[in-house]
Parts: structure tokens; sequence; C-alpha cells
């Protein structure tokens, strides 16, 4: 089975209305994996010569997959507090979780497959409070539902903008970009539905970044994931023969009926912006004991 179809099972399963048949799903997901990861590592293996140096598809590769560690974690430490979490949205959680393994394991195994060394898993402090070393960004997250949806919208929202930074170090190896681009798809999805999720709870917000996203739901805290996000230009190659010339180029719409908050909220929301390995590794820092 090919890594598209995996992810058709993923999607497909993202859509199940009840929980028992997410539960059906989450299993049958699980010996999908089973079967579809010699596949896809067949075609995704960094050689072990590239593996050996830095700012290469190894590096890009640990980067994603230390978020992946951080997001999995994070469910899995919400899902062992069920009383947290109301009970309808508890099968949403845990198969956005068995999605974050998925990548996770997919991960793992091309790295090590392709002679690269996993680091030791981090330990998390998800209150922000570094071991309780500093003052907590998110003291109530494992006792408010509303925290730990906004925290999980925060992951990932960060999640996104992390991997959009890293796929330029993939290009020049067509299977880990398949890989990586699917994934990346399925992070949008996630991101989308904790958004979902939040307005029924009551919360502004909408189903994408918008702006700086006021700062993010708990700011200032969660500003550092939304910073950038407010570009109004992109930078853009034009080809023309003769030379090739780059410009920025404007994203403002030029619908007459929009107003000009309207025309900017619209420019911002065309485009997530990649962050840099240095930025996604700072925001990771938050998170970290």
């Amino acid at each position: 089975m090919s890594l598209l179809s995996l992810l058709q099972h993923l999607a497909a399963a993202d859509t199940m209305p009840q929980p028992t048949e997410r539960r059906t799903a989450l299993a049958q997901l699980a010996r999908t994996a089973a079967v579809a990861l010699p596949a896809v590592l067949a075609g995704a293996v960094v050689t072990p010569a590239t593996a050996q140096r830095s700012g290469t598809l190894l590096d890009a590769l640990l980067l994603i997959l230390r978020v992946e560690w951080l997001q999995e974690a994070f469910y899995s430490r919400l899902l062992t507090a069920p009383t947290v979490v109301p009970a309808a949205i508890q099968p949403d959680l845990a198969l956005i979780r068995a999605q974050q393994q998925q990548h996770v394991a997919l991960l793992e195994n091309v790295i090590s497959t392709s002679g690269g060394v996993l680091p030791t898993r981090p330990t998390y402090d998800f209150t922000g409070s570094h071991g309780q070393t500093t003052p907590s960004l998110f003291p109530d997250v494992f006792t408010s539902a509303d925290t730990a949806l906004a925290v999980a919208q925060v992951l990932e929202d960060f999640s996104v903008r992390a991997y959009q930074g890293q796929l330029a170090s993939l290009m020049s190896n067509n299977d880990l970009m398949d890989l990586v681009v699917r994934m990346y798809a399925v992070e949008g999805r996630h991101a989308a539905h904790l958004r979902r999720l939040r307005q029924q709870r009551g919360a502004s917000v909408k189903p994408w970044i918008s702006g700086t996203d006021g700062d993010g739901p708990i700011p200032p805290a969660t500003a550092p994931i939304y910073a950038g996000e407010g570009q109004l230009e992109q930078l853009a190659t034009v080809s023309v023969y003769p030379p090739v010339k780059t410009s920025l180029v404007a994203l403002l719409p030029t619908l007459p009926v929009l107003t000009d908050a309207e025309q900017k909220a619209a420019a911002t929301e065309a485009y997530d912006e990649p962050l840099t390995t240095a930025e996604a590794q700072r925001i990771m820092a938050l998170f970290v004991i």
C-alpha cells in the first residue's frame, strides 16, 4: 500500500461521526501502517553519507521528528486525564494522537534505516515552567479543558509552520518530500479541527491563522508561535526570458467590496509563514525541561 493510501485512510477516519466507528478506524489504521511502512521506507531513504552531515535532509527530518514527539507527548499526557476533556471530544484527540504516532513511527524508521542516530526524547513540561523552575505559562493546561484545547491548537499551528520551514531542505529527495508534505497536510487538518472544537466551546477563532491571531489564544505566552504571520507580501520568483527576476508581490485582494482590514486579513490568511530552524527550536524549548 502506498503512503497516499495510508493517509487516505487517515483522512477517512478523521471524518468518522461516531466514537465507536472512530475506535474501529484506529485499529484499522494500526494494521494499515504496519503493512504500508516497508513500502514507504523503500523509497524514502537518506544515504548514510548524507545522514552524517549537518544542514542536510537528516537535520530537517530530525527537527520534524522533534515536533512530532512534542505533539504526541502532549496528547498522551492529556488523554491520561480524561476528566479534563469532555467525553464527546476524547475520540477526536485519541485519533489525532494515533496519527501523530504514525508520523513518529515513519520518521524514526526513515532516520534509523538511513544510518542516522535518533536523539534521546526530551522530557516535557506543558505548563511551560521548565519543571517548576520558571513561572508557568499554562498552569491549568491539564485541569481546564479550554486551556488544554488552546495549547493543542497552538502546537498544531506551530507544527504547520515548522514543517513548512523544512520543506526547502527536502527538495533534493522527491520521496522524502512526498512523505513530509503528506504529513504536513495532516497537521493542517489537525490545526483546523482543533480550532473548530474551540469554536464549539465559544472561542472566537477562525479555522485558520489570521494575521498574528491576536498573539494566539493565551497571549503573551503564545505570541512566538504566531510572530511573523502578519506578512502582507510574499517573495515570488517570476521567470522571464531573459533573465529570471525575483520580486516582492503584494497579496492584497483587489475586490472593492472588502474593507482595508478585510483585505489585510485575507492577505495574511492566504499563506502560512514558515518558521526557521532556530525559531522552531526556541518554541519547542518552551515545553522542554
